[in-house]
């Protein structure tokens, strides 16, 4: 086992938090300049995704409690962004699909630049010893995401990502 000194758990713990905060700050931005919250996009995305997924699936793979992917679905039918269907076996599950305005409301975030992203790209360009690092720390990312989250939900993220590059190349 590593021994990490306290001092290391106090670098990691202060450079993950000023990382997230560029993001989650770039996140907030890119849906407020389309009129939603930052939990109501990622639902867009998630929902995009899987075209019909029910409100226990978004929960896992948006990393929420099943309670709060209830209210924001509430906010976004209010909106006219999402529709619900029940299934027709057992009407006590619910499935989620985007509306034509939902689905143009996720395309619209899609435009935002992330301040992220373009770090990496331009960190990723300027040395293959960079882009070396730059694979090795998603590898130990990901290994977290797996060790706290689990094989599905990398197998999603994976599953979403890939689906995104289609969406890119099709542009």
């Amino acid at each position: 086992m590593i021994n990490l000194e306290y001092n290391s758990i106090h670098q990691m713990l202060n450079y993950f938090r000023a990382t997230y905060k560029v993001v989650e700050e770039d996140w907030q931005k890119s849906a407020q300049e389309v009129g939603i919250t930052q939990s109501e996009q990622h639902m867009l995305w998630i929902i995009y995704y899987e075209k019909k997924v029910s409100m226990s699936y978004i929960a896992k793979v948006g990393l929420w409690d099943l309670s709060t992917v209830m209210q924001v679905i509430k906010r976004l039918k209010a909106k006219g962004l999402v529709q619900t269907i029940k299934d027709e076996n057992d009407l006590r599950i619910s499935y989620v699909m985007l509306t034509p305005e939902g689905e143009k409301k996720r395309a619209e975030t899609s435009e935002f630049t992330y301040r992220f992203s373009e770090f990496l790209d331009n960190y990723a360009n300027e040395s293959e010893e960079q882009k070396k690092r730059l694979e090795e720390s998603l590898h130990f990312v990901k290994d977290f995401c797996k060790h706290y989250y689990g094989q599905e939900f990398i197998q999603w993220v994976d599953k979403s990502s890939s689906l995104n590059e289609a969406d890119d190349e099709n542009k």
